[in-house]
């Protein structure tokens, strides 16, 4: 019922995931679903710090991640995909003792990832892929062996048919050439070469015209902290919010 509380509050206070003080997001193992022992509680940065009065627990304070694009970023191994993970698993309640039983997530969340293979039947790419040099029709897109920025491609689409309206995404599990085309490639490669239009292209609209927000890991491109809203870096599993400094680098680069 607690759980249930949070989700209901998140509609309303125009949110899309809240993470409680003293959460244990680490798992044991890659294999094992148990809490980490000794690992670092989680502790949400002062700007961010919401309250929830609960109906039994009482008073929880945590981080809110409000709707827009959110860029999760920081060193290897500071906790980026591990707090990613937990808000994947978010839309479901947990158990006592999970560790995780007050991060909650927009329940229509959908985490997205590249899946080279994959069939893909009459999907709808165009917003992302165009002008394939073999012809190929995008708007009724079909394939048996999709590759990496088309099966991404028909993932943000099947996704937003689902009705969701959050995308998770970790730059670890994705297509490259899906997420970012940095300038100087497009210098070299004339822009009317490429079929592909990156996911960074499209975000905002995204957010602006469907209402679908995306929170999104970043490790080794700052391409994203000019069209990010709130962009928090992980240092040694503690969220900081860096956004104005981001946003300041970001202008002056």
């Amino acid at each position: 019922e607690d759980q249930a509380y949070i989700r209901h509050e998140l509609k309303r206070r125009n949110l899309v995931a809240f993470v409680a003080n003293g959460s244990v997001l680490p798992r044991e193992s890659g294999i094992s679903p148990r809490p980490l022992k000794d690992a670092v509680p989680f502790s949400s940065p002062a700007s961010l710090e919401v309250t929830m009065s609960l109906p039994h627990k009482g008073e929880l304070i945590g981080m809110g991640i409000p709707k827009g694009i959110t860029l999760i970023v920081g060193g290897g191994y500071h906790g980026k995909s591990t707090l990613l993970n937990a808000l994947e698993l978010g839309v479901y309640n947990h158990i006592a003792d999970d560790g995780r039983e007050y991060v909650i997530t927009d329940d229509t969340a959908v985490k997205l990832r590249a899946e080279d293979g994959r069939s893909i039947k009459h999907t709808d790419i165009s917003m992302f892929i165009n002008n394939l040099p073999n012809g190929k029709d995008t708007v009724s897109f079909y394939t048996e062996d999709a590759s990496g920025s088309t099966s991404q491609a028909a993932n943000v689409i099947e996704a937003m048919e689902t009705g969701s309206s959050l995308f998770l995404i970790d730059e670890d599990t994705s297509a490259t050439n899906f997420m970012i085309r940095d300038e100087l490639m497009q210098r070299v490669v004339n822009r009317n070469k490429e079929p592909i239009t990156p996911f960074i292209e499209r975000a905002r609209m995204l957010f602006e015209q469907y209402g679908i927000s995306s929170i999104i890991v970043a490790g080794s491109s700052g391409s994203y902290f000019h069209i990010a809203d709130l962009i928090l870096q992980m240092d040694q599993y503690v969220p900081f919010n860096i956004t104005d400094f981001a946003k300041q680098e970001a202008k002056a680069f």
